[in-house]
């Protein structure tokens, strides 16, 4: 009798493994690849809150933010990627005139166009082109 518990118990783990391995290919179809970290509670909560409020998904903002931790970015593949949720990010959505981003050493203090702060000569900022008649825009690293 306990030889069949056993074989049952050995027939379930594999079957349980293969649905495993099928779930995470068809997963690897849909997604470039996975990282999976584990963090306490409130970062959980204090990135989910930053998501919702720059309006993308969570992947997203991670991907955003180790691209830029890593000074890595992909052509296409990785700027399509908030394209293609829909969604806007939060500077998208306050400077709909900025037709591209350009990080500059400032040449004299300026203020951040977002929060308003005070930025020091010789700060790298990123530099908003506008369209012609509107207003270049100056952001500091908090707010870009």
């Amino acid at each position: 009798m306990q030889k069949l518990v056993n074989e049952m118990r050995e027939l379930g783990r594999k079957q349980a493994s293969l649905m495993r391995d099928k779930a995470r290919q068809g997963a690897m179809k849909r997604k470039e690849e996975y990282l999976g970290a584990r963090v306490p509670r409130e970062l959980k909560e204090a990135v989910i809150t930053q998501a919702n409020k720059l309006g993308i998904p969570v992947s997203i903002l991670i991907r955003n933010i180790l691209e830029e931790a890593f000074n890595i970015r992909e052509d296409n593949a990785g700027k399509d990627s908030v394209a293609e949720s829909g969604a806007l990010t939060r500077t998208e959505q306050q400077f709909p005139g900025v037709i591209g981003w350009e990080d500059i050493e400032l040449n004299r203090a300026m203020e951040c166009s977002a929060c308003g702060i005070s930025i020091e000569r010789g700060c790298t900022v990123s530099l908003g082109l506008s369209s012609p008649g509107e207003d270049h825009v100056i952001l500091c690293r908090k707010c870009k």
